[in-house]
């Protein structure tokens, strides 16, 4: 029987006194508790705008609280100091319950609190240094409920992140570190740093946030919290309690970190923010915490260079030489793994090529390549990989792989990763697996602890297999391939949905909801979290594979010998939108489709296997691989057409099949759009396909393309200037003085002036006690932080014009050749204007004075163009000299072209070397005998240019290729003249 909701209401509304309120809503949440259609029926009667209301109220006092506080120079963040609550407080308390209980609904309630101001007021509560920590512990459990359900209103999210944009702005951010930061021993300051750690995992999904997390004390706070289990552990190395205070430590060790704290949770949060960025990973592992516990390597000499002079003092020789050390107590903890074997090696060194003699150095006391240092909490991890259980250990693998693809591991720890992590991972998705992790409803989240870490595990495998063939031999030979098979399939297991029914907007007249405020009706009934977590595993299990697949084509056979091809194919199906799925019956086939993130894995495992030409003419197109690529190219997600497009790039090779069905189904005019995309991944994309399209195709095919992308607009892209600009600017505001460990170059005493701007805001955001204000106390560490992420994206953005120049340009050299060349030549001159062309051209390669002195941010000198271009741009050259005559003799009607190719032959890149020799050899070509004389003409014209000069300076050069073709091409010239 339905209750009336009108008495408690009124009881609510009506209420004289704090407490007559608190006792309405304590009232309310016994009412509520446990029953979805009450819920529902209370959201309908405005239940969440009066709690955002209560809590909007409170957060304003401690807001003027706080800041009465920090105007009397103190400044708050204890979460430890308040036991007790005032009623103002408690009346908080209860409206935060009963929202936490609201988001226990499901999916659909989640939008009603979104569409109030209850989360920002909460944020504002929790940010107070007067909040207890009972109402902190409360609000972070809220936050975390709705963390859990926010992904489920969209099976594509993280497409949504307005939770996230609420969580990590500036006016917040500031107390997810503080809380973490807590170093009391108390249990419930450890369950507020765990769940406040588990809500970062959850939502962190953007490189803003990030970035954000890193720059505002968060990711130094999680790096204390690691620290204070090392010093619990009794892992502190030895000598670290001599160096503290120096090069950057903590003046004390931190605090032993209690037995109830969860290890877990805190190298998750850190993975994650770190990953993909090595400037984060370096901030982490320089970070105060860290650095005290695991204090760098400091130089050690032999006892006999250390000296005294008359008075005592020592003092080192004039020949001392640090001792080379590298290992570090640490790895005493490790087992003993068989070093990488080489089958290739033998007993003979190789001999060394003509040519190189002079490039060896002399020095007998040569060192090794550089390798930097590596922080001891690398060889710490591979430690609790081995003897941690449950998250813990998922986690310290994650967190170690993640170090090592940044580079931040030594290359000599691979062997340890095959011999001790990689064998793990793969027993961790084996059914019977026990993670042994009590499960916890506080942070288990919405699926069991054991199924949220067997999601994560194959996209660790991914991670650390990628781009290393001996990881991913040593991968396959443990039977990767063979499990992540199955496990594919299983994801396909048909499976019973029984949803409880629920009310929720969309089953009422969508006219009158148009008028009933978000606040006081449901969102969407979202999905399962089974559903999701199916979506996610499925995601990691094709990231492997293809992580698995790039290099070896035995690798991509059995892959498809596995049977998963159709499998690959089927995960290429977009899910159909929500308002068609039922919420109960069977799920999980393949019409049921599959989430964004998994469509962009498909295309990364498909895009894998079309690299083998057996598995592109057989496996793949059998399986029908091109007509879902087909449908995805035109998807409404920009970054499913980004990947659906490099797989095309790949089936449309020359020797594929499927390129003349590319050209069938309409394809071309989908291209030719996308390439004018503002979006420079997809134009990189698209004009990468079409290039390979375009290779030894007929005119007509080359006529649709150089027309559907437009000549002017062709000229455009490959007259900009790619080094230019931003990415000029921001390599000058690093300076030129010092380097980073990249090798870049950096100038860290003369940070940019708006850094400091941004220094205040950082300060009040992260105002707390003096125990967190001591992690950032350097200044240098922060601004560094803060201009790493535009540097890299100006950096990335250049290399991004680059790449898409290079492929314009390619996509010109293939339209320029093969049969008909010449006819299209002119077709595609007469459309661009050949003088303009010639210019482009003749502009790529002139030569660009070297730096001085005198070059300075203001004015700095102009860079030298990318050799990716000069190659590209040479081989332009090569096809239209080896054109017609007319065509040919088109080339020396240009004043400053061939005059800029003669400084060419002395470039780093042999390509640019080998096509310039080619250009020459193609101009002094005698087609026939009517063209002697016009060849002739070309050679004396060529000779006054220099080139024979230019010919004989590459006739020794060290590649045997430039060496082949400067033969022919002084032979040629010989006939026409003595030289």
């Amino acid at each position: 029987m339905a209750r009336d909701e009108g008495p408690l209401l009124n009881r609510l509304l009506n209420s004289t006194s704090v407490s007559e309120q608190t006792a309405a809503l304590r009232a309310l949440k016994h009412e509520i508790i446990g029953h979805d259609q009450r819920k529902e029926r209370w959201v309908s009667s405005g239940i969440v705008p009066i709690l955002s209301r209560i809590l909007e109220c409170l957060s304003r006092e401690e807001y003027d609280a706080s800041k009465e506080v920090m105007s009397d120079g103190q400044r708050g963040g204890d979460y430890t100091s308040r036991a007790s609550m005032t009623e103002d407080q408690e009346l908080c308390l209860q409206a935060v319950i009963i929202t936490g209980s609201l988001a226990q609904g499901g999916p659909a309630f989640i939008s009603p609190i979104m569409a109030s101001e209850a989360i920002p007021s909460m944020l504002a509560i929790i940010s107070s240094p007067d909040c207890p920590q009972s109402l902190t512990v409360a609000i972070l459990k809220t936050l975390s409920n709705i963390a859990d359900r926010y992904p489920l209103q969209n099976i594509n999210w993280p497409q949504d992140n307005r939770l996230a944009e609420i969580l990590f702005a500036p006016d917040s951010i500031g107390c997810f570190a503080r809380i973490i930061a807590q170093c009391s021993s108390s249990t419930t300051t450890q369950t507020c740093a765990t769940l406040a750690a588990n809500i970062i995992t959850r939502l962190c999904t953007e490189e803003t946030h990030k970035a954000a997390l890193a720059e505002y004390g968060v990711l130094d706070a999680l790096a204390l919290k690691i620290a204070s289990f090392v010093v619990a552990q009794g892992f502190v190395l030895p000598g670290a309690e001599n160096h503290l205070g120096e090069d950057g430590s903590l003046p004390t060790l931190p605090q032993p970190i209690p037995p109830a704290a969860k290890l877990g949770p805190i190298l998750r949060a850190t993975s994650i923010i770190v990953e993909n960025s090595k400037w984060r990973a370096e901030h982490f592992l320089s970070s105060p915490g860290i650095v005290t516990v695991f204090p760098g390597r400091l130089p050690e000499f032999s006892p006999t260079d250390i000296k005294k002079n008359p008075w005592g003092m020592p003092y080192l020789s004039g020949s001392a030489v640090p001792l080379q050390n590298h290992t570090n107590p640490m790895d005493a903890l490790l087992p003993v793994v068989p070093l990488a074997q080489n089958n290739a090696s033998t007993n003979f060194p190789p001999l060394v090529p003509i040519g190189s003699f002079h490039k060896r150095s002399l020095s007998f006391l040569e060192a090794p390549p550089y390798e930097e240092d590596e922080s001891a909490l690398v060889p710490w991890l591979f430690h609790m990989v081995r003897t941690e259980n449950g998250m813990s250990r998922v986690m310290a693998a994650r967190l170690v792989t993640d170090l090592f693809r940044l580079g931040l591991a030594r290359k000599h720890r691979i062997p340890m990763f095959n011999y001790l992590v990689t064998p793990l991972l793969l027993r961790m998705l084996d059914k019977d697996y026990d993670f042994r992790d009590e499960s916890d409803p506080d942070f288990d989240g919405m699926i069991p602890t054991a199924l949220s870490l067997k999601e994560e595990v194959p996209s660790i495998i991914a991670a650390l297999v990628m781009d290393t063939q001996e990881l991913q031999k040593h991968a396959v030979e443990a039977t990767a391939i063979k499990i992540l098979s199955q496990l594919l399939k299983e994801t396909y297991n048909p499976r019973s949905e029984n949803g409880k029914p629920m009310w929720y907007a969309e089953s009422k007249d969508k006219d009158m909801l148009s008028a009933v405020p978000a606040a006081l009706q449901l969102g969407p009934v979202g999905y399962s979290p089974m559903t999701c977590h199916i979506m996610r595993f499925r995601e990691g299990i094709l990231r492997a594979l293809a992580a698995l697949a790039p290099f070896r084509d035995e690798y991509r056979k059995a892959i498809c010998e596995n049977g998963v091809v159709p499998y690959i194919i089927d995960s290429l199906k977009p899910r159909p939108p929500l308002e068609t799925q039922e919420t109960t019956g069977t799920k999980n086939t393949a019409a049921d489709g599959n989430s964004i993130p998994t469509l962009l894995a498909a295309c990364g495992a498909a895009r894998a296997l079309t690299r083998s030409v057996s598995v592109l003419r057989t496996s793949l197109i059998d399986a029908g691989v091109a007509t879902p690529l087909f449908e995805l190219i035109k998807h409404r997600d920009i970054e499913v057409q980004i990947a659906a497009t490099s797989v095309i790039c790949n089936i449309a090779l020359d020797f594929s099949p499927m390129k003349e069905a590319i050209i069938s189904a309409g394809i071309l005019p989908i291209l030719c759009d996308h390439a004018h995309s503002n979006n420079t991944k997809l134009r990189l994309e698209s004009l990468w396909a079409l290039k390979h399209i375009a290779y030894n195709s007929t005119n007509d095919i080359k006529n649709k393309i150089v027309t559907g992308l437009g000549a002017p607009w062709l000229a455009e892209i490959m007259s900009m200037d790619p080094t230019s600009k931003r990415s000029l600017a921001a390599d000058f505001k690093m300076g030129m003085g010092t380097s980073n460990s990249a090798g870049e170059k950096v100038d860290l005493l003369n940070p940019m002036e708006d850094a400091s701007r941004a220094e205040e805001s950082r300060d009040n955001a992260l105002a707390g006690d003096n125990g967190f204000d001591a992690l950032l106390a350097d200044p240098t560490r922060r601004k560094k932080l803060a201009m790493s992420g535009e540097i890299d994206q100006s950096r990335q953005a250049r290399q991004d014009d680059i790449a898409v120049q290079e492929q314009a340009l390619d996509l010109v050299r293939n339209i320029m050749c093969g049969n008909g060349a010449a006819e299209i030549v002119d077709f595609f001159l007469a459309e661009i204007g050949h003088l303009e062309f010639l210019n482009i051209l003749a502009e790529k390669m002139r030569p660009r004075p070297n730096p001085t002195r005198r070059d300075t941010a203001a004015n700095p000198p102009p860079p030298p163009i990318p050799a990716e271009i000069l190659v590209a741009v040479t081989y332009v050259l090569v096809n239209l000299a080896a054109g017609p005559p007319k065509q040919r003799d088109l080339l020396f009607t240009h004043r400053e072209l061939l005059k800029n190719l003669m400084w060419l032959f002395e470039h780093p890149n042999r390509v640019v070397r080998v096509n310039c020799v080619w250009v020459v050899i193609n101009l002094t070509y005698e087609d026939d005998q009517s063209d002697r004389q016009a060849s002739y003409e070309r050679a004396v014209k060529l000779k006054s240019l220099g080139v024979i000069d230019r010919l004989r300076s590459v006739e020794e050069d060290s590649d045997l290729d430039v060496r082949e073709r400067t033969k022919t091409a002084l032979h040629q010239i010989r006939k026409y003249m003595n030289v």
